[in-house]
């Protein structure tokens, strides 16, 4: 009964392997090659990510560049209006300095001719 009983071990271990390891082998095979793809997809995704993003920081320094240009300029105009416009102030008050010193001067011509006049 022995030898049976060991024949029937061979003959069962034969059998599982018959129908086993060509499945074992068929799903190795799909797993590689679900490895595979995945790694290209992977690969190409991080391609893709990689252009996009170097796209992306490019149109953000031009962009970044063209602001501060549009700064610079914008400055440089207001710093022109201002400096225009305390040259006009600085104008404005010369002349009317002007205007009070001859004001000034025309009071004293007066008061100077009203200490002359005979008093009534």
């Amino acid at each position: 009964m022995a030898i049976a009983g060991k024949n029937i071990v061979e003959s069962l271990r034969e059998v599982m392997q018959d129908l086993l390891v060509p499945e074992l082998k068929a799903v190795k095979a799909s797993v590689d090659s679900l490895r595979s793809e995945t790694k290209t997809s992977l690969d190409s995704l991080r391609s893709e990510t990689k252009t996009s993003l170097d796209s992306l920081r490019s149109e953000t320094k031009t962009s970044a560049d063209a602001l501060r240009s549009e700064m610079v300029l914008r400055d440089d105009k207001l710093e022109l209006a201002i400096r225009s416009g305390l040259e006009n102030t600085a104008q404005a008050i010369r002349q009317l300095a002007a205007k009070l010193d001859d004001s000034i001067s025309i009071r004293e011509r007066l008061a100077s001719l009203e200490a002359r006049m005979p008093q009534q």
